[in-house]
C-alpha cells in the first residue's frame, strides 16, 4: 500500500522560481480528452486557520515533517515569496488524501474520481504498491498523492521541466506520459499535472466518515475470519474431509469482495473443489468463475488437482497448466 513510485519525486525548494500554479486537473492543450472529475473531488486541501507564531516554515514541518516543503503551502496559496502569517487569515494546504475503496470499485474508477482520468489507474496502482491489473478490494485504504499544476511561463520543453520540477531531466517521460502529451514541450499557459508523495502527518489527516468506518471494520473482519480458517480447511483438504472445507469455508464466500486476492483464490478453488468431490459441478463453477474474477490468469496444475477439478475448472473458463512443477 505504501509503495513509492519511482520519479514521483518531491519538487525541491527551488520551485519558487519556477511558473507553478496550483489547480484540480488541468488537460494540456493537445492531450486527448480524458474522463475528469469535478474540481471539489479532486481539491485535496486542507484549510488552515492561522495562529499566532504560525510560519509557513512550522507549517510544512506540522503537515509534511519537512519545513523545505513550505513551497507546497506557497504554491497553493499563490504566494510569491515567503512572507509573514497573519493570525486568523486561512490557507489552502495541499495534501495527499487517503480513500476507502468501496464495493465494485476499481482502480481505474478511483483514478477517474481522484486523479482526473480513468487511464491514470497504473500510476494509482504503483504508488500504492498494487497490481495495475488487480482488482480493489472493499474496505481497501488508497492514497492519492497531492498535486500541483506546472503552467508554462513561455515556450518550454519537458525535459527543462522536469530538470526544475525534479532536478533530473529524464523524469520527462513521467511528465510526458502522465499527461497524456503528444510532444515534447509546452506552449506558454499550457499545462500539466504533477503528482507528489508526502505523506501528511496522522494528526493532520481527515478521519474516515462513517461509511468509510463501516467499510474498513467489514475489511477487517472479514480477513481475519478467512485466516483463521484457511489452516483447518488446508488440513481438511489434505485428508480428503471436503465435508469439513466445505463447512469451513462457504461462510467466507460473502466476503470475498472484501478480501485480498490471494484470500479468493485459494478459499474459492478448496471450495469449488470440495463441491466436485460432492459431484456438485454447478456449483463447483460458480466459485470457480468467482475466482476467475479476481484472477483471470490463474492456471491450475494438473498435477496439484484432480482430473474432475481440472475439468469444471475448464468449464468455468480457467486455464490448466499440465507441465510438471519444476
Amino acid at each position: 500500500m505504501r509503495g513509492r513510485v519511482r520519479g514521483w519525486l518531491a519538487l525541491g525548494a527551488g520551485l519558487g522560481a519556477l511558473a507553478m500554479t496550483t489547480a484540480a486537473v488541468a488537460q494540456p492543450a493537445g492531450a486527448p480528452v480524458g474522463t475528469s472529475a469535478p474540481e471539489s473531488e479532486l481539491a485535496g486541501v486542507a484549510i488552515h486557520r492561522v495562529q499566532r507564531g504560525d510560519t509557513l516554515e512550522l507549517l510544512a514541518a506540522e503537515y509534511y515533517g519537512d519545513r523545505r516543503h513550505k513551497i507546497y503551502i506557497m504554491v497553493e496559496n499563490r504566494l510569491d515569496h515567503a512572507r509573514d502569517l497573519k493570525p486568523g487569515e486561512r490557507l489552502r494546504i495541499p495534501v495527499s488524501t487517503e480513500v476507502t475503496a468501496g464495493v465494485g470499485d476499481t482502480l481505474p474508477n478511483l483514478a477517474a474520481q481522484y486523479l482526473g482520468d480513468e487511464r491514470r489507474a497504473k500510476y494509482l496502482a504503483e504508488f500504492n504498491g498494487l497490481d495495475p491489473d488487480g482488482t480493489v478490494a472493499a474496505g481497501m485504504s488508497i492514497t492519492v498523492p497531492l498535486r500541483v499544476t506546472y503552467r508554462a511561463a513561455r515556450r518550454e520543453s519537458l525535459g527543462a521541466i522536469a530538470a526544475g520540477l525534479f532536478a533530473d531531466s529524464r523524469k520527462a517521460q513521467l511528465l510526458k506520459d502522465y499527461n497524456f502529451l503528444r510532444r515534447d514541450s509546452l506552449n506558454k499557459g499550457e499545462a500539466i499535472v504533477v503528482p507528489i508523495y508526502l505523506r501528511v502527518h496522522p494528526s493532520k489527516r481527515r478521519p474516515p466518515d462513517p461509511a468509510s468506518m463501516a467499510l474498513l471494520a467489514r475489511r477487517t473482519e472479514s480477513m481475519a475470519s478467512a485466516r483463521r480458517a484457511l489452516p483447518e480447511a488446508r488440513k481438511a483438504w489434505e485428508r480428503g474431509d471436503y465435508g469439513r472445507v466445505r463447512s469451513l469455508l462457504a461462510a467466507q464466500v460473502s466476503s470475498f469482495p472484501y478480501l485480498d486476492t490471494d484470500l479468493v483464490v485459494e478459499i474459492g478453488v478448496l471450495l469449488g473443489g470440495a463441491y466436485v468431490a460432492f459431484d456438485d459441478p454447478d456449483t463447483a463453477r460458480t466459485h470457480f468463475q468467482q475466482v476467475r474474477e479476481r484472477a483471470p490468469e490463474l492456471a491450475l496444475s494438473a498435477f496439484e488437482y484432480s482430473p474432475k477439478v481440472c475439468d469444471v475448472w475448464r468449464k468455468a473458463g480457467g486455464r490448466v497448466n499440465e507441465s510438471p512443477p519444476p
